[in-house]
């Protein structure tokens, strides 16, 4: 009797990347409401009970992708801190801005009315702030500002600048080139902060 190579069983983690990656796919595709243990097995071509085992339900999935969402786009508005500070701001903004052009059904799950980050007691919610602070620590470095200061600094930043994301996202913009308008954006914006 012949037998093949011995198969090595996945590894814990490796199937929970494996269904986060099917589960971003839905996302991608279907948007939030698209994403189910059904729709996410199948798209993994695994039992349902196999999504249910790692992340309980529906609820538990959702906030495993808006975390891995968070770590995503932490990654996109980080900035060496050797970059002079007023660049490391635009590079900064920039990439939050392209990482909600590149990923909108991501982007509107971490930010979107019911989203997992609104029970600010979650897990989800605290890896939230740390992304903000990460934005307080930008202002604190290009306005030299108290921590106070800097934090409500970097609420006005970020709402200005998912403010002209979401009416990007929406197609309703009432200027010819959104890119322009928002470099005009982070003009004012720094001559804000930076203004003594």
């Amino acid at each position: 009797m012949t037998t093949g190579p011995a198969r090595r069983r996945t590894a814990s983690d490796d199937v929970s990347a494996a269904l986060l990656r099917a589960a971003e796919t839905v996302l991608d595709r279907d948007g939030t409401d698209g994403v189910t243990v059904r729709a996410v097995a199948k798209e993994a071509a695994v039992a349902p009970m196999g999504v249910y085992n790692r992340f309980d339900n529906k609820e538990g999935l959702l906030a495993a992708l808006a975390t891995r969402a968070l770590d995503e786009l932490a990654s996109a508005i980080e900035v060496a801190v050797d970059v002079e500070p007023v660049e490391r701001f635009r590079r900064a903004c920039r990439g939050y801005r392209e990482f909600a052009l590149r990923h909108p059904a991501r982007y509107s799950l971490i930010f979107a009315n019911g989203s997992p980050l609104s029970n600010q007691s979650s897990a989800v919610a605290a890896h939230g702030r740390t992304v903000f602070a990460y934005l307080v620590d930008l202002i604190d470095h290009l306005g030299r500002r108290h921590a106070a200061d800097a934090a409500e600094a970097a609420q006005a930043v970020w709402s200005a600048i998912h403010g002209a994301v979401a009416i990007e996202l929406t197609g309703i913009g009432q200027t010819a080139d959104p890119t322009a308008s928002f470099e005009h954006l982070l003009d004012l914006m720094v001559g804000g902060i930076t203004a003594h």
